[in-house]
């Protein structure tokens, strides 16, 4: 079972690469802090394969500049 992280640890456990974090938390920027990271892959295709309905995630990047996108994905 995957564990929570901080950002700073996500970023040394997966340097480089894009994550879908879950079950993640804010500080007051709106920047995610903590979460679980479910998927992660230098190819972004793979990241932005959906997550399962109803749930949200972030949609981060561990390299140079921080390029994220938070989503909340609902049923059809």
């Amino acid at each position: 079972m995957a564990r929570r992280m901080t950002w700073e640890e996500i970023k040394r456990s997966y340097p480089d690469e894009w994550v879908l974090i879950m079950d993640y938390e804010a500080d007051d920027d709106g920047e995610v802090s903590i979460g679980t990271v479910v998927r992660h892959s230098r190819d972004d295709k793979e990241i932005f394969a959906l997550p399962p309905l109803g749930e949200s995630g972030a949609f981060m990047y561990t390299g140079d500049g921080r390029l994220k996108a938070q989503v909340e994905l609902q049923e059809a």
